[in-house]
């Protein structure tokens, strides 16, 4: 018999799209179009995957992608290269995280987990892991935007209530202080990271590019 391998204690999930054009960075579309909007979240999406690294015997990562006609396996592998990946499921981005985090914790035998997104698209590796750590202590972690949001959520399995993703106002200033009144609600610990900057708009495209991350 073959031995039985466990599955990888901590699980990095990163909340993607296909680039499809008109579908992504719809607010930098405003400024730059469809086509410049599509090409920055190609960009993106390739920085970011080749920043947070491989998965290791510790850490899985996977890629959840929103549903869309246009998928299939050969898309995927385009977008996605040799990452895992699974359709999200839910009608809401709050009912999305809430069901990854649930399925994972609960039909995986995942003890942590992380999720983040394609907007900040330097994020190290070394942060991320940082933040894995910070779970050994805390129940709760998050990295807060400047704009108010959250770059990274993450929680320990015994921690985690799906409230926390309820009634909170996406793509607005507040989202990190209501979910942070919400951790406290909860009488949860929670580790802040320290602050960066997502890539929303022209000026944050600007700015990301002339810092020369990006080629």
């Amino acid at each position: 018999m073959f031995p039985t391998v466990p599955p990888p204690a901590q699980r990095l999930l990163v909340f993607a799209r296909l680039p499809e054009m008109g579908r992504v960075k719809t607010r930098l579309a405003a400024s730059i179009g469809d086509e410049g909007a599509l090409a920055a979240y190609e960009t993106m999406l390739r920085d970011l995957l080749a920043s947070i690294g491989d998965v290791s015997a510790e850490t899985e990562i996977e890629i959840l992608w929103a549903p869309t006609e246009s998928a299939d396996g050969a898309a995927l592998t385009r977008a996605f290269g040799d990452f895992p990946t699974a359709m999200q499921t839910g009608a809401t981005l709050s009912e999305r995280l809430s069901m990854a985090f649930s399925e994972r914790f609960f039909f995986h035998a995942t003890q942590k987990i992380i999720a983040i997104g394609v907007d900040d698209p330097s994020l190290p590796r070394a942060l991320i892991d940082d933040a894995f750590a910070l779970l050994d202590s805390c129940e709760w972690v998050i990295g807060p935007a400047e704009d108010g949001g959250y770059y990274l959520i993450g929680c320990r399995a015994a921690a985690f209530d799906p409230m926390i993703f309820e009634d909170v106002a996406w793509g607005t200033s507040s989202v990190f202080a209501t979910t942070m009144g919400k951790i406290v609600e909860l009488q949860s610990s929670v580790a802040v990271l320290p602050v960066r900057w997502d890539v929303d708009v022209a000026e944050d495209w600007e700015r990301y590019v002339s810092r020369g991350v990006s080629q």
